[in-house]
């Protein structure tokens, strides 16, 4: 497993800042040609492809670094407007590139630096060498055991994102299944009745009512990110085996005859692809298996009597018109999830694990 960590890169000098800013700078331009190039017309990370733009001011390990972030942006903006079904354009710059190897490396530091990062500057021969500390985050990941840091760093003027490799271990065989069932006024609910994150609509409508492009979008946007952060966190990771959740795909669009302005200016601050990814990466942090299963009916299947009606729902409240059950809505949605996942787990679960508890 590839995890990231931040660390920042404040303790540069003014002088070796601003040598790290005109580097960052013409990558980027380089970078923005080969873009233009590609889109129009097909390259691959070669000679050929490589002598197309004329850039002296960059060596030639740098120019290959460009060409390859821009084969790799071109090709993911032409995937995802593949599956969205929509036309791209041509994509921008990214503002953080992921320098390799040939230009960039970490090295241990002396003094009161941990680190030292040297990047190949705009002189033949000389490197940009930035001094940074060590956190919590990054020492807590290298003290596991077989955690390697890897070359090469994701670079902006103020930042670096760094790679650690740790070793896959295999997933517990005894704990239990939980699925959760994610919401707008509960963030998430689990299917021991158990509700995270109920003050979430207040979250998300702050991230909505403010101004876009204003520091107070911006703010409200970070503080939504570390709410959705923490609340995922308080989930028993220590104590499941098995995590299940809806594949929710494309729930922003489309028109039905339920999907109002009253319900399209609620959802819209809805980040929950944010919540899964998180949720993907906790499970694999803390080995437990993910399991994305179909949300047909899973918030209109009676628990009770299987009875499937769309008037079993009415906003968060369930009842039955058939047996009458009355329950939670988000609660009979993580059940009903909870069923689907157990119907799968037997092409899913190794055969070896017989002590795993399916209730």
């Amino acid at each position: 497993m590839i995890v990231s960590v931040k660390v920042s890169l404040k303790e540069a000098t003014q002088s070796k800042a601003q040598k790290l800013h005109a580097v960052l700078r013409r990558m980027r331009a380089c970078t923005r040609r080969y873009i233009q190039s590609l889109w129009e017309t097909p390259g691959k990370l070669d000679a050929v492809t490589l002598n197309r733009i004329d850039f002296p001011q960059l060596g030639y390990r740098q120019r290959q670094t460009c060409l390859k972030i821009a084969l790799e942006t071109v090709v993911a903006a032409k995937k995802s407007a593949k599956a969205l079904g929509k036309t791209a354009s041509c994509p921008k710059v990214p503002r953080r590139l992921r320098l390799s190897t040939l230009v960039c490396n970490i090295e241990p530091g002396k003094g009161s630096f941990d680190y030292v990062l040297k990047i190949s500057s705009l002189v033949c021969g000389q490197r940009v060498v930035i001094p940074f500390k060590s956190h919590k985050v990054l020492n807590k990941w290298l003290a596991v055991s077989g955690a390697k840091l890897l070359q090469g760093a994701a670079v902006t003027e103020e930042d670096a994102c760094l790679w650690i490799s740790v070793p896959d271990e295999i997933a517990p065989d005894e704990g239990t299944v939980l699925a959760v069932d994610a919401g707008v006024c509960k963030l998430l609910v689990d299917s021991d009745g158990n509700r995270y994150g109920e003050d979430c609509r207040r979250i998300l409508d702050k991230a909505r009512r403010r101004k876009p492009g204003g520091k107070g979008k911006a703010r409200a946007l970070a503080e939504r990110r570390c709410y959705l952060n923490r609340i995922v966190k308080q989930l028993p990771w220590g104590s499941v085996a098995a995590i299940a959740h809806e594949d929710l795909r494309n729930i922003k669009r489309g028109k039905k005859p339920n999907r109002g302005k009253s319900f399209r200016k609620l959802i819209a601050p809805w980040t929950i692809r944010q919540v899964f990814a998180r949720i993907e990466f906790l499970a694999a942090r803390n080995r437990v298996r993910v399991l994305a299963v179909d949300p047909r009916d899973t918030s209109r299947r009676c628990p009770s009597c299987l009875t499937v009606r769309a008037e079993n729902r009415k906003g968060e409240r369930f009842c039955c018109v058939s047996c009458g059950h009355e329950q939670d809505a988000d609660e009979v949605g993580a059940i009903n999830i909870l069923s689907k996942a157990l119907e799968t787990l037997g092409s899913l679960w190794s055969p070896s694990s017989p002590n795993l508890e399916m209730s």
